[in-house]
C-alpha cells in the first residue's frame, strides 16, 4: 500500500480546485439564464479562491505551485 503526504493531498485538491474553476466558468458561459450564470461565476470565483490558497500552502510545503 502506498503512502501519500500532505504534498501530494495538497497536489491533488489543487487539481480539483482547477478542474472546478474551469468546469463552472464553461457552464457559466452556456448558462443563458442571468440568475444562474451569476451563480456559476460565483463558483467559479470560489474555486479559483481555494487554487490560490493551496497553491500557497503547496509552496510553503516545499513544493511547486
Amino acid at each position: 500500500m502506498s503512502q501519500f503526504t500532505d504534498l501530494d493531498m495538497l497536489y491533488d485538491y489543487e487539481k480539483d480546485a482547477v478542474g472546478a474553476a474551469m468546469g463552472y466558468m464553461t457552464l457559466a458561459t452556456r448558462a443563458h439564464h442571468g440568475d444562474l450564470r451569476n451563480i456559476y461565476l460565483r463558483l467559479a470565483n470560489e474555486a479559483t479562491n481555494a487554487h490560490t490558497k493551496v497553491s500557497k500552502l503547496i509552496t510553503q510545503s516545499g513544493g511547486i505551485a
